[in-house]
C-alpha cells in the first residue's frame, strides 16, 4: 500500500470518530460516512468512481457509468467543459 493511501485511510478513520453519533439516526450517520469516504477516496462504497457535481445539481457526487476509470470520468468532463458544460 502506498504512502498516500495509508494517509488517505488514517484521515478517513480521524473523521469518521469525530461524528457525534448520537445526534444521527443509523441512516443518516451512513450517509455522513460515504460522503467522506467519497470525498477522500474518489469511489462510492460499490467501487464506482464518482466526481463531484455543480453546487445546483441534486447530489454532491455523480458515477458516469459503474466501474469507470478515473481516466475516463475525466475525459467526460473535459469533454462537457469543452461544450461549456451542458
Amino acid at each position: 500500500m502506498s504512502r498516500y493511501n495509508e494517509m488517505n485511510i488514517q484521515h478517513f478513520a480521524n473523521l469518521v470518530q469525530e461524528i457525534n453519533v448520537s445526534k444521527y439516526t443509523q441512516e443518516e450517520y451512513r450517509d455522513i460516512v460515504e460522503e467522506i469516504y467519497m470525498a477522500i477516496f474518489r469511489h462510492n462504497t460499490n467501487g464506482e468512481y464518482v466526481i463531484e457535481t455543480m453546487p445546483n445539481e441534486e447530489s454532491n457526487w455523480k458515477v458516469y457509468k459503474p466501474k469507470q476509470t478515473q481516466e475516463e470520468a475525466l475525459a467526460l468532463i473535459r469533454e462537457r467543459n469543452k461544450h461549456g458544460g451542458n
